[in-house]
């Protein structure tokens, strides 16, 4: 997928850029590392579009908000932004949602000295920001010359601020966004084989697709955390107290015999998951009715250590266990250091997901790893969809229709 890079400094300069950012991060601060990582990544993109003389509008939505709830208004994050990037960040909360919330904008815009950011209220307090709305679209664009989206975590989102922009605006993708995509993309376009993935997380509807998609294009995928669940009760095993997405145990009969899916030959089980309480390594089938499981067991982190080191490409999407919890974290981090001590050499070593970059973190191997993603939700709709996430489309830059017709005689 080719996109359109954002322009260079000297376009740039006088122009009111609406920027697109993933800044959906925690209102009480300091932030975790993992959040960090965001904010730096929107960083320099921010440095440019100042430093060009542009006035930049930011854009991005917190968390769930039903209607304009204050709890959820960005002028917190704008203090805690402007803190952790040391760049002056304004908060612009003026009521988009009403025409003279609008007309108030369009006035602090218009009477900004070059290089000044704004940060916008919440988008998600727009009534037609997830529906697309092209009112709303339109609403937003009308505050630019042109918009430039930042956001990968967000263009799995049809929604106003991700994609109804770009139908009125010049558009761009942002460095940011052009990294996770072409970090992403090597999983897709011929990796180098053997192209192991590992898959965790506790509900296996939520990755059904991409789930399939590496079955397809992998030659193993390891299957852990909860959502293994559903393939130990699809052959009627025990797992006592464990959680378990009831739904997804019929979705789970259908790959089971599937040649690539690898799934734990061990567990590791207690009575509760408690820190402090005693856990126990067993085979699956030595489980019993009053246990939970919390890790994958000793025996499989093991035997998928060694499949690991073999694999030349490795993407791992969510955790294997109930990492927040010591006890049930070792699974997660060994993950985490085979796949970091691999990468920047003989294999090419993806990681993402909100629940497993904090993860990476603890390990204190981060830097290590070839490709961080920050996407979570967007990185496996990219991989099951193959890059064709809406958000990325609208930025894509299209053959005219002159290169595509045929001369006329």
């Amino acid at each position: 997928m080719k996109l359109r890079p954002m322009p260079g400094k000297t376009s740039l300069k006088g122009k009111h850029v609406l920027l697109r950012v993933d800044w959906n991060l925690p209102l009480e601060g300091p932030f975790a590392p993992e959040d960090s990582l965001k904010l730096d990544r929107s960083h320099a993109t921010i440095d440019w579009l100042s430093r060009s003389g542009a006035v930049a509008i930011l854009l991005t939505h917190v968390g769930r908000p039903k209607g304009r709830d204050l709890r959820f208004s960005t002028e917190k994050l704008a203090r805690l932004a402007h803190r952790a990037t040391d760049i002056p960040i304004h908060f612009l909360g003026a009521n988009l949602g009403a025409s003279a919330g609008i007309h108030e904008a369009k006035k602090t815009i218009e009477h900004a000295k070059p290089g000044t950011v704004f940060l916008c209220e919440n988008v998600r307090f727009l009534k037609g920001e997830e529906t697309n709305a092209p009112s709303t679209a339109k609403t937003l664009a009308s505050l630019g010359d042109l918009f430039v989206n930042d956001a990968f975590a967000s263009c799995h989102r049809a929604h106003a601020s991700v994609v109804g922009i770009a139908k009125f605006l010049p558009s761009f993708a942002g460095p940011s966004l052009v990294e996770e995509v072409h970090g992403l993309e090597r999983l897709i376009a011929k990796p180098k084989r053997p192209f192991v993935a590992v898959i965790g997380g506790a509900k296996l509807s939520t990755k059904i697709g991409v789930l399939k998609s590496l079955l397809d294009t992998a030659d193993r995928v390891l299957v852990g955390g909860a959502m293994a669940h559903a393939f130990f009760k699809a052959m009627r095993m025990e797992i006592g107290r464990s959680f378990l997405e009831k739904e997804s145990v019929t979705m789970a009969k259908t790959l089971l015999k599937h040649p690539k899916l690898v799934l734990p030959r061990d567990v590791l089980v207690a009575t509760a998951l408690k820190s402090g309480v005693p856990a126990r390594s067993v085979p699956i089938a030595k489980v019993r009715k009053t246990d939970v499981i919390g890790d994958i067991g000793t025996e499989t982190m093991m035997a998928w250590a060694k499949e690991l080191k073999t694999a030349k490409t490795i993407m791992w999407n969510g955790p294997v266990g109930v990492a927040e919890i010591p006890t049930f974290a070792h699974g997660s981090l060994l993950l985490a250091r085979v796949i970091a001590a691999r990468s920047k050499g003989p294999t090419y070593g993806v990681i993402g997901g909100g629940d497993t970059l904090p993860i990476v973190m603890q390990s204190g191997m981060s830097e290590w790893v070839d490709h961080l993603s920050t996407g979570g939700g967007a990185m496996l709709e990219f991989l099951a969809l193959k890059g064709e996430l809406p958000g990325l489309i609208a930025l894509e830059e299209k053959k005219t229709r002159a290169a595509s017709k045929k001369k006329k005689v």
